[in-house]
């Protein structure tokens, strides 16, 4: 249960917000109101769609105090994503401050100052395995977003894990994205809380947010430079944002002590940049269905080419090249009972080891096999392909072909094709003959509302790989002499 130690810190201030401060006595003395008004509903599921907010967080904590069972939705999914979210989980009551997108419920009263709770109709009963406190949606790169459940228990055991590992009491957390992301709501609300931090809260606006995207970067800056937070978490877009302010003068705060990057494979040329710039980047490791996070780098035990070294709460191991992990992992995906209490998880990353760092190389299912036989990892060239710092998006095809090619979405005007074809060849420097880059193309920005980005901003593979079908293909069609 968070907040089991407020009375350690009854005046010390445990979430900052544009709305004011909140002691931790003053965050227990809400959450306790809320859950009473919850306890009242005869409802148990529960989703959630606000902004980033103290009320968020105290409707999660509230949640778990009541014992009703909580489901965030991301700010980013699609309206369809969104409706396929509130059948499967059999959502009966909304807290959101977004009622018009809800015209199918009924507005009832709010124990909340900033977000309206509407009761919704709903007479499927869905199937969850027991002890589920949290749903969370993953987007997923095909398909429906699907629901994988988790007990609050081994939640607060992955906080606990934090806490021991980073052994930063009192930390003061800001938090930059949706608190509805499974990394941020546990390490950056529950960790902090745990040890009696602070958590800084901004409003998606007040970060530069525009939906998914940043479309603001200096409103994050001045965000970051008022909060003097000590420790943030970024996806690998912010960082380079984050790098890319630093080379332009931009002085990162002196306050901050740790930066956890992940999401996608960060290369080692790109935290050796961050770090030049003063910017503390360990990259870490996990997955929804392992509660969050699994592996992470540490000051004093840090190697830049892996995403560190195990956290404890789970057993790690490597089956024919792919990662398993065992121990505190989820209790199985929503409505799919088949899937209910597993004993271990297969991640479907492909993992090497050494001296206790692991190292991932990318997705099992995204391996390309060429006409050739030869098996390659995409994410493996698309990270040196994104170190260069020329692109906001790339995309590696070659399943099938001869050999690899790129998509190539230029980070601005500036990119010239003389530029992309030096870039290349460095790269093509790295790879080994039957990996190296032959083709590419470039694509304009990809719109946001197209569906084929992932919450971390990455490019769905399948579905780009279809969509951008016609263009693939003309890289592989033969010269005209």
């Amino acid at each position: 249960m968070m907040l089991q130690h407020w009375q350690k810190w009854l005046h010390r201030v445990a979430v900052e917000s544009r709305s004011g401060n909140l002691t931790y006595a003053e965050l227990h003395d809400r959450v306790n109101k809320v859950a009473d008004w919850l306890s009242k509903q005869e409802v148990q599921r529960i989703a959630l769609l606000a902004d980033n907010s103290a009320e968020w967080i105290i409707c999660d904590l509230a949640c778990q105090r009541a014992n009703k069972l909580l489901v965030p939705v991301p700010p980013y999914f699609s309206t369809m994503q969104r409706q396929h979210l509130l059948a499967e989980a059999g959502i009966e009551l909304i807290i959101t401050d977004q009622p018009a997108l809800f015209d199918d419920s009924h507005t009832a009263t709010s124990p909340f100052n900033l977000l309206y709770a509407l009761l919704r109709d709903n007479s499927e009963i869905p199937e969850i395995p027991t002890g589920t406190g949290k749903v969370t949606f993953t987007s997923g790169s095909t398909g429906n977003p699907k629901g994988v459940c988790l007990s609050n228990v081994s939640q607060a055991r992955i906080a606990a894990s934090l806490d021991a590992a980073l052994n930063m009491p009192y930390v003061r957390h800001q938090c930059l994205l949706p608190l509805a992301t499974l990394l941020e709501n546990i390490a950056g609300v529950y960790a902090p809380l745990n040890c009696g931090g602070t958590v800084v809260v901004c409003g998606s606006d007040e970060l530069g947010f525009s939906g998914a995207r940043l479309t603001d970067p200096a409103a994050m800056l001045s965000a970051i430079s008022k909060a003097q937070p000590e420790s943030l978490i970024l996806v690998p877009e912010l960082l380079f944002m984050l790098v890319t302010a630093c080379s332009n003068g931009w002085q990162p705060p002196q306050s901050l002590r740790f930066i956890a990057v992940g999401g996608a494979l960060v290369p080692a040329g790109l935290i050796a940049k961050a770090r030049e710039a003063g910017l503390p980047v360990y990259q870490g490791y996990g997955l929804s269905e392992c509660v969050s996070v699994n592996t992470l780098n540490l000051p004093g035990a840090d190697d830049p080419d892996s995403v560190g070294r195990s956290l404890g709460h789970n057993t790690l191991t490597i089956e024919n090249g792919e990662l398993v992990a065992s121990g505190t992992i989820f209790l199985g995906y929503l409505n799919q009972p088949q899937s209910f209490y597993p004993t271990a998880v297969k991640t479907g990353d492909l993992v090497s080891e050494e001296n206790g760092y692991y190292c991932v190389a990318g997705r099992r299912k995204n391996l390309i096999i060429t006409s050739l036989g030869r098996n390659i990892s995409p994410e493996w060239i698309e990270s040196l392909l994104l170190a260069g710092g020329l692109f906001s998006q790339v995309l590696v095809v070659g399943e099938a072909r001869p050999h690899c090619a790129a998509l190539l979405v230029p980070r601005h005007k500036g990119v010239t094709a003389q530029m992309i074809e030096q870039h290349l060849t460095a790269v093509n420097q790295q790879l080994p003959d039957y990996a190296r880059l032959q083709a590419w193309q470039t694509l304009p920005e990809i719109a946001a509302d197209a569906g084929l980005f992932t919450a971390n901003g990455k490019l769905k593979r399948q579905q780009a790989v279809m969509h951008f079908q016609t263009v693939i293909n003309t890289m592989y069609a033969p010269a005209v002499v």
